[in-house]
């Protein structure tokens, strides 16, 4: 019987995985080790803090984490996700230069400017 971790029909490949991931390459990145052990909800409270530093993830990545981390990410309970989201969305401000003079950034806000800039 075939093991389910041969994948033989998968094509994709460890780096395709990360890249599938941005908050696992932003992690990487940031960390310079694997997030081993960690959950998504994890890694993201360990990368936030520094998303909006392009010195330490450039400006595409954190676009791409921001959104996931408002939009995507599997939170354990609602205290944890507040306090997640609520950081991702005060760097967003400085992610996302057309939320820049908004004091207030919500997800539906990060929703649209994420929509267009990758529909360009």
């Amino acid at each position: 019987m075939e093991s389910k971790n041969d994948f033989p029909d998968n094509p994709r490949t460890i780096a395709e995985i990360y890249h599938a991931n941005p908050l696992l390459e932003a992690y990487k990145l940031i960390h310079r080790k694997d997030p081993v052990g960690l959950r998504e909800w994890e890694i993201a409270r360990s990368i936030i803090e520094v998303i909006d530093n392009q010195a330490w993830v450039p400006d595409d990545l954190a676009k791409e984490c921001v959104y996931c981390i408002v939009h995507a990410v599997d939170y354990p309970d609602d205290k944890t996700r507040k306090d997640i989201v609520s950081f991702a969305e005060e760097k967003a401000r400085l992610v996302f230069p057309e939320l820049a003079g908004i004091n207030e950034v919500h997800m539906d806000q990060i929703d649209s400017v994420y929509r267009k800039w990758k529909s360009q």
